[in-house]
């Protein structure tokens, strides 16, 4: 049912979560190795254009896609609300991993092993805050709907 606030709450974590493809997490300027930065889908050297390593940040697109293709699935589960809260649920627990990978390990690791500079922070690293956020409102949305279903077949 797309008249249903959970929906668009949905719809919304959802295009956060594509929006995290094209958005920088993170950049570190040196000025002896240049400028790196830090997408989903890898380390990027911006004078050359190309990609560094792919395989390292592998678990963060992981768990991006896993999370996206769960909160795809809730957003068609709107009949079966049990199933969506599940879904919704599993769907946070991938974005606070996410985030936590994000902030405590990948702008340390990177910090570390490859540049040596203090990252500064894109807009791509709060787009799971974000998409956090709108899967909070709609499993309050998808509860507060539950609770109604529940206290109409009680009348009956």
């Amino acid at each position: 049912m797309i008249q249903r606030i959970q929906t668009l709450y949905l719809s919304a974590a959802i295009i956060s979560y594509i929006l995290l493809f094209f958005f920088p997490i993170a950049d570190y300027a040196n000025e002896i190795q240049g400028t790196y930065r830090l997408f989903v889908t890898g380390m990027k050297y911006t004078e050359q254009h190309t990609t560094v390593n792919f395989w390292a940040t592998f678990p963060m697109l992981g768990l991006l896609v896993v999370a996206a293709i769960f909160t795809v699935i809730s957003l068609f589960q709107y009949r079966k609300r049990k199933t969506q809260l599940l879904l919704v649920n599993l769907s946070i627990l991938f974005t606070i991993i996410l985030v936590g990978l994000i902030f405590l390990f990948y702008a340390d690791h990177f910090f570390q092993d490859v540049v040596k500079v203090r990252p500064t922070y894109q807009f791509g690293c709060f787009v799971p805050l974000i998409s956090l956020v709108f899967l909070l409102l709609s499993f309050r949305a998808i509860r507060k709907d539950d609770a109604l279903v529940k206290s109409t077949d009680r009348l009956r």
